[in-house]
């Protein structure tokens, strides 16, 4: 979804000029690959951009909905097309966007039942400002290396915080800003991104985006298309699987879950007046059913973008010298 509340496939290309009074501008582009649930074919993760007023927003319906025959994907679309709406009026209201108050306003008027994580981000001037609430989150790369990490809340191991009727209420919100610079990149995403990528991977995988100089939306894909491997690898030394270990439970490869992954790029306005804005998947349009087997083609973002399962941006059956991801399990217990 963009602000304008038109939808267009991630091939589509406007150019935007910044609302915000800044030397500096976020080029944002998002890439989405559900779950393969036949009853589900839109998953339970939804994202947001906002290009005119420079904000991006990824939620993840808690599935543990699935069990009362409620479908938490629902509830985080709703909410995250009442965020898109939030920050509308926020700027044209009062020519800045508050994420809590975004987050809050979102919250009020989504009626669905279900729950939700979610997690704001505008750019303001130089600084990013953000709301989160559950473990959806972003980092922030400078020169290779991740430099913030935004927090994640959960009561528990793999039971975060999350906005809904019977649950938590955007109160809980974390608030934090981070300065920003030109040449930094913005990865935010659900956690089938960040339970399944850790951060190594994560700069390698921007890094050789940036050397090969593509566009926010292929980084995003190539990114997504890791983690999507990497959930169905069991043999793949995860974060999901550390935090798993370190909670008691003993377990191995990814984790298999929907994959939201968005990525924005810190530009100068001078730079990005005359780049053109890739899109970001909208959130009425998250795919179609697609064959999780080896080799397979899959429907996604549109009926008319076919990718390959494995179209990655390395072998996996290659030596694993960038990406050491498989290890024997009792490397982690301490």
């Amino acid at each position: 979804m963009d602000c304008s509340g038109s939808t267009r496939s991630i091939l589509s290309v406007k150019e935007t000029v910044s609302c915000t009074d800044s030397n500096l501008k976020m080029i944002s582009a998002a890439f989405y690959i559900p779950k393969n649930n036949p009853l589900k074919p839109l998953g339970d993760d939804a994202h947001f951009i906002c290009e005119l007023e420079q904000t991006i927003g990824v939620a993840d319906g808690v599935d543990g909905w699935d069990k009362k025959g409620i479908d938490a994907g629902i509830y985080a679309r709703n909410l995250m097309s009442n965020a898109a709406d939030s920050v509308r009026d926020e700027m044209k209201k009062y020519g800045v966007v508050i994420p809590k108050r975004v987050l809050t306003k979102a919250f009020l008027n989504t009626k669905a039942e279900g729950s939700s994580t979610a997690c704001i981000i505008t750019l303001q001037g130089e600084f990013l400002h953000c709301a989160n609430v559950g473990d959806s989150k972003f980092v922030l790369i400078r020169e290779n290396k991740i430099v913030f990490r935004s927090p994640v809340q959960q009561s528990k191991f793999n039971c975060p915080y999350q906005l809904g009727k019977i649950s938590n209420t955007p109160s809980v919100a974390e608030e934090f800003a981070c300065k920003v610079q030109e040449g930094d990149v913005i990865i935010a995403g659900t956690d089938g991104l960040f339970d399944n990528v850790d951060e190594k991977e994560l700069e390698t995988l921007v890094f050789m985006g940036l050397l090969e100089d593509i566009k926010p939306e292929v980084l995003a894909k190539k990114i997504a298309m890791f983690a999507h491997a990497q959930a169905q690898d069991p043999c793949a030394c995860t974060p999901f699987q550390r935090e798993s270990i370190r909670a008691g439970f003993q377990r191995s490869g990814g984790k298999y879950d929907d994959i939201t992954v968005v990525v924005a790029l810190i530009m100068s306005t001078s730079m990005a007046a005359w780049s053109p804005v890739w899109e970001a998947t909208p959130t009425e349009f998250c795919g179609e059913a697609f064959d999780d087997s080896p080799g397979s083609w899959f429907y996604f973002s549109h009926p008319s973008v076919t990718l390959p399962l494995y179209d990655l941006p390395f072998s996996l059956d290659g030596p694993d010298l960038l990406f050491p991801s498989r290890c024997p399990l009792n490397d982690y217990t301490n």
